[in-house]
């Protein structure tokens, strides 16, 4: 396995400080727990690390033959770059990595246990948190699905769902009446409630649950979720929006629930009346668009939109862009249902990026290549090109990517300095360089600055002057 990993890489992805303080933390041996599990084309790497606000964070790296390919931690660090316990991280892998034990995966880990066992072992749990109880009566709906993916298939609306509205509703009801009471579960000003990790939660189970053919279920956890939630909703106590953009985006789930159930005439009023009655008791602070959304799809499911061209003055911005938001609901839907070639039909007329994505996905890698030069800014081409890495094609990223540092827009710095360490550990001086120069020209830092003065060598002196003027 090549992975490609050193100190230099490590110093560029973090700030100065950042990477002193994180080099300290590693000599003072604040990593503690690394692991590693094997992925396809590289490593992940997880610990925790001593805290200053926390009394621990938890790390996640993974890496490939390019350097870093993503990194995350726990802590509420956000100033650019990576974090001085990620830098200790990277710095303890690189210098130690004896340290690092292989970590199992679930399912090997649990493969010894028989039946017997496995309840034992879920029972002993419970007994030490018994609101898992109600965790696991709500999510077994799912997982029963799930695991039988024959029958999840053939999932019709005669069979009916397992969901019972009333666990849910009792759980949400829990959920909400604890951030009234419950010590840091309701943070206040600067940070989002920490209630909204378990609304959310509830709102992972209502799409597991989509996956797996069980759309009735999922509406009726949606629902449930929409009107408790927006019961007793105060705009004057959502500082920050955090619970009004939880409301609104509930508006795409439920609506790909109802592009992938067939309801009755008396279903379907029953469910506008309900929407549309929602959307008018809305509080000033919630934005409708997202929910008005559901009245669209209930409007027009399947059924052709107006064509721009031809009946562009018939309809607001708003509308138009409600169209474009029921198209991407829609290759939700047939993604979802592997409905490949329905997918690649609209992806290819209504989005570009998810149309080359998905040809990626086929490995149709020349198809995307093709396709991806209709990319309109440089965050999709970033994201395209992050794709080809994933799927060990570096050097059709890095050629993407660099025809995308033409682009100049809000992603271009981004995709500037992602392509950077990579025409970096390629060799590629000239073409670091060009990186480089793209990125300072769309946001000067000192750091890029000095990286391109050691980078261009003799030709500083010609280079200075230009920078100089940003």
């Amino acid at each position: 396995m090549n992975i490609q990993l050193t100190e230099k890489m490590i110093r560029e992805r973090a700030s100065e400080q950042s990477f002193s303080k994180g080099r300290d933390y590693y000599s003072g041996g604040t990593i503690y727990d690394p692991s590693w599990q094997s992925i396809p084309g590289g490593v992940v790497l997880m610990a925790r690390c001593e805290g200053s606000s926390a009394p621990s964070y938890r790390l996640r790296v993974e890496l490939d033959s390019g350097g870093v390919q993503m990194a995350s931690c726990s802590c509420p660090y956000d100033w650019g770059g990576d974090c001085k316990h990620i830098v200790a991280l990277l710095l303890t892998y690189l210098h130690r990595p004896e340290d690092f034990s292989e970590q199992k995966g679930l399912a090997e880990l649990l493969a010894g246990l028989d039946k017997d066992a496995l309840l034992a072992l879920i029972t002993r749990l419970i007994q030490n948190d018994p609101d898992l109880y109600d965790e696991i009566e709500m999510a077994l709906p799912a997982i029963q699905l799930i695991s039988q993916p024959k029958a999840a298939a053939q999932f019709t609306e005669k069979r009916g769902t397992q969901v019972s509205e009333q666990t849910y509703r009792k759980q949400v009801k829990r959920i909400l009446k604890q951030s009234q009471y419950k010590e840091d579960y309701n943070d206040g000003w600067g940070s989002a409630p920490a209630y909204l990790d378990d609304l959310h939660a509830v709102q992972q189970t209502a799409e597991q649950l989509l996956a797996a053919g069980d759309t009735e279920g999922t509406l009726i956890i949606l629902q449930v979720l929409l009107e408790e939630t927006l019961d007793g909703y105060d705009g004057n106590m959502d500082y920050n929006g955090d619970v009004a953009s939880f409301i609104q985006g509930l508006g795409m789930p439920i609506t790909e629930a109802i592009l992938s159930i067939e309801m009755d005439e008396s279903s379907h009023q029953a469910l506008y009346d309900t929407m549309d009655n929602i959307i008018d008791d809305l509080d000033e602070v919630i934005e409708a668009s997202e929910l008005e959304l559901v009245l669209i799809a209930l409007e027009y499911g399947w059924e052709q939109l107006p064509d721009k061209e031809a009946v562009w003055e018939e309809y607001d911005d708003e509308t138009w862009m409600l169209f474009d938001d029921l198209q991407q609901a829609r290759l939700n839907v047939l993604e979802r249902q592997q409905r490949t070639e329905k997918f690649l039909q609209l992806a290819k007329i209504a989005d570009t990026h998810r149309y080359t994505l998905k040809l990626l996905e086929l490995e149709r890698v020349d198809d995307a290549v093709a396709a991806s030069r209709e990319l309109e800014n440089s965050h999709e081409i970033l994201s395209v090109a992050q794709n080809l890495r994933q799927k060990g094609k570096l050097n059709e990223a890095v050629t993407l990517a660099e025809r995308g540092l033409d682009q100049k827009d809000y992603s271009s710095h981004e995709l500037a300095t992602w392509l950077v360490p990579l025409e970096e550990s390629l060799g590629r001086k000239e073409k670091a360089l060009r990186a480089y120069r793209a990125a300072y020209d769309m946001r000067p830092s000192i750091d890029i600055y000095r990286c391109i003065k050691k980078l261009s060598g003799v030709n500083w002196e010609k280079l200075r002057p230009t920078l100089i003027k940003k």
